[in-house]
């Protein structure tokens, strides 16, 4: 018998806030051009190869094995009932951006059937010239930001004469153990983890004094939580979902970087805190305090191997939207990420997840944080998710077909009602949002606003460039 996995406390957490109205899945999707593929790209093809792709992603494999004595575990079920994992849609003329988006957001809204494996693929035709789209839907636990970068890679190839792949073995369910065994792994479990128990204590307390020293010398650090005002997208929200992506040139967004003396994830941030101010401006619904951000930061270490699952802590920042003038926004944003960089480099950056090994947290998460949440509707903890991954720089493939844009976003969580995910692939940085439908009808006025935002910063860039080599002159 193969060995099973058990979720850790934070993959569990994407279970235990999941509910009707806010599934926690993902959605990774990949545009394709299948003139230049190795075979016709067909709906037939890609349900034919689906069986060789489980072979090589192992978490495509899983399926959650439930248990009434803690969290869960995964436990191999590769032989997948391809009619269920497996769809195929045609988006209507003309087949562009809007259309696609249209089409992920059908796609995105309900949850995942965790009685077999947590994914879908979903083959898409109708889009322009002849493109295609393979849209992923994975179920969080999975993985994080980082690991869906290397399911992705895993499933493409850096070759564009590699054909798609054929299965090269025969892989059998796992079962589930008996009851002598089963019970045996939970309590070496346990008892492991109440060895462990006295370290993350000591552990804690370096943390706690971490924190009051950083206060007592008035250093910054996170923005606080319940300071942002509320915006229309953190009240409560239903099924329904609003997506769209936008696509960024990066040289643009480097230009930024350069010329202000920032971070490419600072220029990220800003022209998302612009489009959204610009949205709430328009709808008279702009605050004269800055709404804040949670931003999910990779902590797994440098040059190793990505596992599966999740392995993130969050930092959390202002987003500047009272701040009129996007410059000045821009280096406000990168001072409070300078903040938060500080914070992170000098907390246990594993203290949280550790704690969820033991300490029913999620249960606070997912259960008592929205009751707080509806009894202080002024003051959302936090105002939105907004996630940056940096992609692949070379040109991929599948099956011989070029891949010309990566597109991804995240699920929202009460109350932040506006998930940002940014990744970028070769020279562009593809932004991904969702919203509630009820909070933001037109999720589209967010998408534009971006690109607007970025020009504007764009033509600030060029006149502060221009300003400095006349002062050089």
């Amino acid at each position: 018998m193969r060995r099973m996995r058990r979720l850790t406390g934070v993959d569990n957490l994407f279970l235990k806030q999941e509910k009707s109205t806010q599934p926690q899945h993902t959605i990774k999707a990949v545009v394709l051009d299948p003139a230049a593929a190795q075979q016709p790209l067909t709906f037939e093809a890609i349900r034919a190869a689906l069986p060789a792709l489980v072979e090589r992603i192992e978490p495509l494999r899983w399926q959650l094995l439930r248990s009434r004595l803690g969290r869960p575990w995964w436990i191999e079920r590769p032989n997948i009932d391809l009619d269920h994992h497996v769809k195929r849609v045609s988006v209507p003329a003309p087949g562009g951006d809007r259309e696609l988006s249209a089409q992920i957001n059908e796609i995105n809204m309900g949850g995942l059937d965790h009685s077999r494996p947590s994914w879908q693929l979903w083959y898409v035709d109708g889009l322009v010239d002849g493109r295609i789209a393979l849209v992923l839907k994975l179920h969080h636990t999975l993985a994080d930001g980082m690991a869906s970068l290397r399911l992705l890679e895993t499933m493409l190839s850096a070759d564009p004469d590699e054909p798609l792949p054929g299965v090269t073995r025969s892989l059998t369910d796992e079962r589930r153990p008996g009851a002598a065994r089963w019970y045996g792994t939970l309590l070496r479990h346990q008892a492991a983890a109440a060895a462990r128990f006295p370290n993350v204590l000591a552990r804690s307390a370096r943390t706690i004094q971490t924190v009051r020293a950083r206060r007592k010398a008035g250093r910054p650090g996170f923005a606080e939580a319940f300071a942002a005002p509320s915006a229309p997208f953190n009240a409560p929200f239903t099924e329904r979902r609003e997506f769209a992506f936008v696509t960024c040139d990066l040289d643009q967004i480097k230009t930024v970087k350069t010329a202000f003396g920032v971070t490419v994830n600072d220029v990220y941030l800003a022209v998302c805190s612009g489009a959204v101010r610009s949205y709430l401006q328009r709808h008279g619904e702009l605050a004269a305090e800055s709404l804040s951000a949670v931003v999910p930061v990779a902590i797994r270490p440098r040059g190793a191997e990505v596992d599966w699952g999740n392995q993130v802590t969050t930092w959390y920042t202002s987003l500047a939207t009272d701040i009129a003038d996007p410059v000045r926004r821009l280096h406000q944003i990168s001072a409070n990420t300078k903040a938060a960089r500080a914070v992170h480099d000098e907390r246990d950056l594993w203290l949280f997840g550790d704690w969820m090994e033991y300490w029913p947290l999620f249960w606070f998460y997912g259960r008592a944080l929205p009751i707080l949440g509806a009894a202080t509707k002024k003051r959302p903890t936090y105002s939105l998710i907004a996630s940056n991954v940096p992609g692949p720089r070379g040109r991929l493939y599948f099956g011989g077909a070029p891949v010309e844009k990566l597109i991804s976003v995240g699920p929202i969580v009460y109350p932040y009602g506006l998930n940002f995910t940014g990744w970028s692939y070769r020279d562009d940085m593809t932004i991904g949002m969702q919203a509630c439908s009820d909070h933001i009808p037109d999720i589209w006025e967010i998408a534009d606003g971006i690109q607007v935002a970025l020009a504007e910063l764009c033509s600030l860039a060029g006149e502060s460039v221009a300003v400095g080599q006349a002062g050089t002159g």
